[in-house]
């Protein structure tokens, strides 16, 4: 989607997509976040802004068709589930079994 060379201004449809797939990660962000006690309960924005640039991150480094690409001893969705139950584990949420539970 971001790696198309199209610039989202020019295209409505590419667009709404990305605003579409950022907005049920910011609902499941809003939900996970309604879970930490007031006191310390981050921006649900924040949240999802982190899972997606650490999102970003795995498909990047994952993404590459070059030689100097990286070999990874696990797949990219083992790699970004680690990610977010430790970054979750960070804000004090109780460990899920498997971030798909998110």
């Amino acid at each position: 989607m971001f790696e198309a060379g199209i610039p989202l201004a020019t295209s409505a449809e590419l667009q709404e997509a990305g605003e579409r797939a950022f907005a049920v990660l910011r609902g499941a962000s809003e939900m996970l976040c309604a879970q930490v006690p007031p006191q310390s309960r981050p921006p649900a924005l924040m949240v999802a802004l982190h899972i997606w640039a650490m999102s970003h991150g795995v498909a990047s480094l994952f993404g590459r068709g070059d030689a100097g690409r990286r070999t990874l001893p696990m797949s990219p969705e083992e790699l970004l589930e680690a990610a977010v139950l430790v970054y979750l584990r960070g804000l004090g949420l109780p460990a899920a079994k498997s971030a798909g539970a998110i």
